[in-house]
């Protein structure tokens, strides 16, 4: 009867322990680099879930791949170590950064007499939470500092099955006096664990928690530089994140989107997970040269090819204002630019690693 009780708990223990929870040391820190495989936007199935669901994502297939680097505050501006560094207040005490895209400093430097670049992401680490505490720019190679007025929380910690939160973030970007702009962003998030199993990709095969983030975006820009200043709204956008967690790999496993801006309703619009160097590894700048966007001057097609998969084309004109959008999957095809008259026009192309940001003419 014991022997027959052994066999039998032996034969249930993997399903058992097969749910985890996912803690702080499950997250990277400062100094720690995962690196990451982007896919193409195929369809999966992102409807099963639950107990001991399993998911089999192997024909995943990278396209390009990047390192994600935890960064520590120990080498930047005075600004931002005051702000974020260990004499800040306790919430804003970072304890590390990433580069980021979520503010579009591209689109204002495409048509500023002053260089943006580098955004930044800062976060709080701690056994609880993960948080999003703030932004930084460079302004003329000048790091700024933005804390966000509310503090997002991405993850509560410890995350077992069926826990769910909400949090929101608001962040307020002045540049002024290096510019008159404003940036408010404003985020509310709702997240629940909705399954545990096994997940199958490229990289392997792991037990892990899913979870789901609905993420409602909405966003206010305040400018003069195009004219009389005025506040700007862009439409409110909402997307679905699904991410794959697991013990041990600082990071999700998986990470699936759905939506964004502009792009409500059309589906899965980015794909990423841990995977093994293969290669691919290119930086932004390395990219961007091998861009080709011809002819320029044009008359109503422009013909471009990218090293790297497109999201979407936005065709500013010389007032900084949307002409035209260009929702896309692609590397290599046609702009038809038709409608517009002719002047001088900014293209802002947009990729899972970044963004190209060309001028154009059209006679």
């Amino acid at each position: 009867m014991k022997l027959a009780f052994s066999a039998l708990v032996l034969f249930l223990c993997p399903q058992i322990f097969a749910q985890i929870t996912v803690a702080v040391a499950d997250h990277a820190n400062a100094n720690d680099t995962i690196r990451f495989s982007q896919a193409a936007p195929i369809p999966l199935d992102l409807q099963t879930t639950g107990p001991n669901a399993t998911w089999d994502f192997s024909q995943l297939s990278a396209q390009t791949q990047t390192l994600k680097n935890y960064e520590a505050l120990d080498f930047t501006s005075f600004l931002i170590i005051a702000t974020y560094g260990p004499i800040a207040s306790t919430p804003y005490r970072a304890s590390y950064y990433n580069p980021s895209t979520a503010l579009p400093i591209e689109q204002f430097s495409a048509f500023l007499p002053i260089e943006l670049s580098n955004l930044a992401q800062y976060s709080k680490r701690t056994s609880s939470a993960i948080t999003s505490i703030g932004y930084s720019i460079d302004v003329q190679g000048q790091g700024l500092p933005f804390k966000s007025d509310t503090i997002e929380t991405r993850y509560e910690l410890p995350l077992n099955f069926n826990d769910a939160y909400t949090s929101r973030g608001y962040t307020y970007v002045d540049l002024n006096p290096a510019a008159d702009i404003k940036f408010i962003q404003h985020r509310q998030r709702s997240s629940t664990v909705d399954g545990w199993g096994t997940l199958t990709t490229p990289y392997g095969t792991f037990q892990a928690l899913r979870i789901r983030h609905d993420i409602e975006e909405t966003d206010s820009i305040y400018q003069t530089f195009f004219g009389q200043g005025a506040w700007i709204a862009p439409p409110s956008f909402t997307t679905t994140e699904y991410e794959w967690w697991t013990n041990g790999k600082k990071d999700y496993l998986l990470k699936v989107i759905e939506g964004g801006f502009g792009q409500q309703g059309q589906g899965i619009t980015s794909i990423e997970y841990q995977d093994n160097y293969s290669g691919l590894d290119a930086s932004i700048s390395e990219l961007d040269a091998q861009l080709v966007l011809s002819p320029n001057p044009c008359s109503d097609l422009v013909f471009f090819q990218t090293p790297i998969l497109l999201e979407r084309i936005e065709v500013f004109n010389s007032i900084g204002k949307v002409v035209q959008v260009e929702e896309n999957t692609s590397s290599i095809g046609y702009i038809d630019l038709t409608q517009l008259p002719s002047g001088t026009y900014t293209l802002i192309l947009h990729a899972s690693k970044g963004q190209f940001v060309r001028k154009l003419v059209k006679l």
